[in-house]
């Protein structure tokens, strides 16, 4: 049967339910929030772009730019501009279709208007598409090359059940980061992490001892902002089950934390997110009772700079 969707609406109509979406979905939303947006303000075709930022040398010279980015010199007399080619590249890529599972239900009415669905299910569906998405951008910047381990450990297998995280260990990335010339996102470095870090640092004293002169988080339960370091929580937050030591840590967190444009992601806009809505009445229906919804996105994630973000593995 004939198929209602937000891709058939007005443009106002579809704002609306977009923006709906977006308002559900952006709870779940934590490591893709921290993304640099592509830069496609017109959702048509399949191709988004980014920029990968670089930054020029900070080398001097009396008179010339020839192998100097900018010139000193005690006359006053301008040099020969010779501007450099822009390091800054962009980034193109194909993305990926997303399709959701959906559901399906039994009811004895036909619905001729998108804004007479259950609510409750366009929310389900803007959930799950946000878990979804959340899921596809743990997998990129988990890939990251650049990875570090609980207590200076060398490698993976070497990590045992001593090997918790703590505050010196997120100081160390954290100036890894800046060593990398990273900046920061909004005043802070981003460590997303599992309720299981989360524990581990409400653990240590170092950590205990460092906030309990500001807001009030051990009452609160919310973690910390400190050191130029916030730290987010995420359901979904990677692991990797039976490693470390011969395989004995049943599951080695892993802590991304990421500096700004390190990676880039699609922004969740018109014709990106859509939801189809199929009337009762198709094949094995015959009393036309069957509804169903679903869901469909546009997605794509990349890593921009490999130096901005970091894995941090440590022990559960």
């Amino acid at each position: 049967m004939a198929a209602i969707s937000i891709g058939t609406l007005t443009d106002l109509e579809k704002t609306s339910y977009v923006r709906e979406g977006l308002e559900i979905a952006r709870p779940n939303l934590i490591y893709q929030q921290f993304g640099q947006g592509d830069r496609v303000e017109k959702r048509e075709g399949k191709t988004r772009q980014w920029f990968r930022m670089t930054k020029p040398g900070l080398t001097s010279h009396a008179s010339s730019f020839s192998s100097a980015q900018y010139v000193k010199n005690t006359t006053g007399a301008p040099p020969t501009w010779t501007p450099a080619t822009p390091a800054d590249t962009t980034i193109s890529a194909q993305v990926d279709f997303l399709f959701g599972q959906g559901h399906e239900w039994n009811e004895g009415v036909e619905y001729t208007s998108f804004a007479d669905l259950p609510k409750e299910l366009r929310i389900l569906n803007a959930q799950h598409a946000a878990e979804a998405i959340e899921t596809e951008v743990i997998g990129v910047v988990k890939a990251g090359t650049t990875v570090a381990y609980a207590n200076a450990k060398a490698n993976r297998n070497l990590l045992d059940g001593n090997d918790k995280v703590d505050m010196d260990d997120i100081l160390t990335q954290v100036t890894t980061l800046r060593n990398n010339d990273a900046k920061d996102i909004k005043g802070m470095f981003r460590a997303l992490v599992a309720a299981n870090v989360i524990e581990q640092l409400m653990k240590d004293s170092a950590f205990r001892t460092a906030i309990q002169f500001q807001k009030d988080y051990l009452f609160s339960g919310t973690i910390a902002e400190l050191y130029g370091v916030a730290f987010q929580f995420s359901s979904l937050a990677p692991k990797v089950a039976d490693s470390g030591s011969n395989n004995a840590v049943a599951n080695v967190e892993q802590t991304i934390i990421v500096g700004a444009n390190s990676y880039g992601i699609t922004k969740w806009m018109l014709n990106d997110y859509n939801i189809v809505y199929t009337k009762p009445g198709g094949w094995g229906d015959e009393w036309a009772v069957k509804h169903a919804m679903t869901w469909y996105y546009m997605f794509k994630s990349v890593i921009l700079n490999q130096n901005w973000l970091l894995r941090l593995e440590s022990s559960r």
